[in-house]
């Protein structure tokens, strides 16, 4: 019996379906990577690697701000594309600790469009693609940056009642880990 949740925790009996879908994820993941490097020339706010040529569904986001609260700072997103995209989205870890109110400092992102089941329209689709990843988590430390609804509760509380000691916290954390 098909079980999209068993597949996307890459427990499969049928490998031939596995292996189509690696086929389609890593086609389609070839296209937008153009696209992406062709955005990566006009720009200087982001970077996107692929440490490993043998592994082209994992990459490394590097987002420096050029401006805002957090311009100062270098962050570091994991981006792994699971078999089952464009089903699903990828799967997002923040891997610089820092100070924000729609980032743990252990590294889980809020990010309606990282979510596969969002109330709002801006969830998830299959017609949705890398690079409005790659913009979504870049707008974090700019317009983007949502204190409705915030995974680290602490530091949307701080920036609601004291916006100095939330710049204090996001320098410090700059400072030590950026």
């Amino acid at each position: 019996m098909f079980n999209l949740q068993h597949r996307i925790n890459g427990q499969d009996d049928d490998r031939h379906y596995l292996e189509t879908r690696i086929a389609v994820r890593d086609r389609l993941i070839a296209q937008e990577m153009k696209d992406l490097e062709n955005t990566m020339r006009t720009q200087k706010q982001w970077r996107l690697q692929v440490p490993n040529s043998q592994v082209p569904h994992e990459m490394i986001l590097t987002v420096t701000p050029h401006e805002g609260i957090y311009k100062s700072g270098t962050f570091r997103f994991q981006i792994r594309v699971m078999p089952e995209y464009n089903n699903i989205p990828p799967v997002v870890k923040c891997l610089t600790k820092l100070w924000h109110p729609n980032i743990t400092e252990d590294g889980a992102v809020c990010l309606s469009i990282l979510r596969q089941n969002s109330l709002d329209q801006y969830g998830w689709k299959p017609t949705r693609n890398l690079r409005e990843v790659v913009q979504g988590l870049t707008d974090l430390f700019g317009d983007l940056m949502d204190f409705g609804d915030p995974l680290n509760i602490q530091a949307a509380q701080m920036w609601s009642q004291n916006k100095d000691m939330f710049q204090q916290r996001v320098n410090e954390y700059i400072r030590r880990f950026c």
